[in-house]
């Protein structure tokens, strides 16, 4: 699906920070399918899907969300005022936007996105593309006040089939899912954003995960739109891969 837009407050973008950008690239296109572009940026049939840029080789790569904002500095403040951190302040990237990275009230990494020339994801929802974004946390309270006071996000309890799970919401909108740090984690996993690629077959995704170096954290189990399964590429990015039952997809 063509995305040409993002309101101020929804999840735009993705960017997996690495410190090897050759060898992620071959992971991700021989996974997805992905080219890159001019601005350096993934694509799925000639349409943005997702960034790379380079990290500190002694760090393992991570992938980092951005939420769509209208006002950076207005955003730094509510941030800090709400009990985040200013891990990287507001600053311009070439003329594509305007990008800031903060930590919220539990720990977990994010980043904001002012478009320029550059908006965001340009397609969703298909294979190869971001379908969502998940949040996992352990204190529910906090961090759903930390971002309803920040963004304006509420929250809503999902049908989960025994497994407790929340969707945040952004006005009539559905931004992501919101998760507690249970024992579907191991021990000691801290706050964190995992981004989540829409994929035909989740045991097969897995198999070429690891076909590729990768790893797989949790292998596909069901869950109330299809399968879900958590991997990571062979320098440490975590995600998740999504597939979703037909009737989920009507």
């Amino acid at each position: 699906m063509r995305v040409r837009g993002y309101a101020p407050g929804t999840p735009c973008w993705a960017e997996l920070v690495s410190p090897d950008v050759e060898a992620a690239a071959e992971f991700y296109t021989g996974l997805f399918g992905w080219a890159r572009n001019a601005d350096g940026h993934f694509t799925l049939n000639g349409r943005a899907a997702a960034g790379l840029r380079a990290g500190r080789p002694d760090r393992s790569a991570a992938w980092l969300i951005s939420i769509s904002t209208d006002d950076p500095a207005g955003t730094a403040a509510e941030v800090e005022r709400c009990g985040g951190a200013v891990r990287v302040p507001p600053a311009s990237v070439r003329d594509l936007g305007t990008a800031a990275t903060f930590s919220d009230s539990g720990g977990a990494l994010f980043g904001t996105w002012l478009r320029s020339r550059f908006g965001g994801a340009q397609v969703s929802f298909e294979p190869g593309a971001i379908c969502w974004y998940e949040l996992a946390t352990h204190d529910l309270e906090a961090t759903g006040a930390f971002y309803k006071e920040v963004f304006g996000w509420h929250t809503v309890e999902a049908d989960s089939e025994g497994e407790p799970y929340f969707e945040l919401h952004h006005l009539n909108d559905t931004v992501g899912g919101l998760v507690p740090i249970d024992h579907r984690f191991p021990p000691g996993v801290p706050d964190h954003w995992t981004v989540c690629f829409m994929v035909e077959d989740c045991a097969a995704a897995c198999e070429r995960v690891v076909e590729l170096g990768g790893t797989v954290a949790r292998r596909p189990q069901a869950a109330s739109a299809g399968y879900y399964a958590r991997v990571a590429d062979p320098a440490g990015g975590h995600f998740a891969v999504i597939e979703f039952t037909e009737d989920w997809m009507l």
